[in-house]
């Protein structure tokens, strides 16, 4: 009985021990990925809805693989919702590197005609996407800003000229 309450501490300290060496990997909280829209494609249409296929580059700025699985955005260009599009399809973006994820979306043909009409007055198109981004139980929020076509870029002219 001696020798057991003698090996008993000395069990629990290991066991104890190696509990510890796994909770470094637990208490990393991953960095949100930034998100950048590369391209918007129209897929079909009909008299009241748009497919469009959306695709993102997600790049990531962990020093470890993201397990995406799962994304959930919201597309507006030129201060208009144009798009909310929603995946559960995995895929793993490499540490510090990135991957294009396209996902399949839908829309009003209404929002697109409306799009298009504001563009005949507009000489540049701004995005904004936003949403989470699932990866290994956790939820990576992100936002992105960007400028899709300036024409004073293109023409070469000045805002005020």
């Amino acid at each position: 009985m001696k020798r057991l309450s003698l090996v008993f501490p000395f069990l629990c300290g290991i066991f104890f021990l190696i509990g510890c060496t796994s909770l470094p990997a637990l208490s990393v909280q991953p960095e949100s990925p930034e998100v950048l829209l590369v391209n918007i494609t129209p897929l079909d249409a009909t008299m009241f809805e748009q497919r469009l296929q959306v695709d993102l580059r997600v790049r990531n700025p962990n020093d470890f693989d993201l397990e995406v699985t799962g994304l959930d955005f919201t597309l507006h260009l030129n201060d208009q919702r144009l798009a909310r599009g929603l995946t559960n399809k995995a895929s793993t973006i490499p540490r510090l590197g990135d991957a294009v994820i396209s996902v399949e979306t839908t829309t009003s043909t209404l929002d697109v005609i409306r799009q298009l009409l504001q563009l005949s007055q507009r000489q540049e198109v701004s995005y904004q996407v936003d949403g989470v981004l699932y990866s290994q139980g956790t939820r990576l929020p992100f936002e992105n800003k960007g400028m899709l076509l300036d024409t004073n870029e293109i023409s070469g002219s000045s805002p005020g000229s």
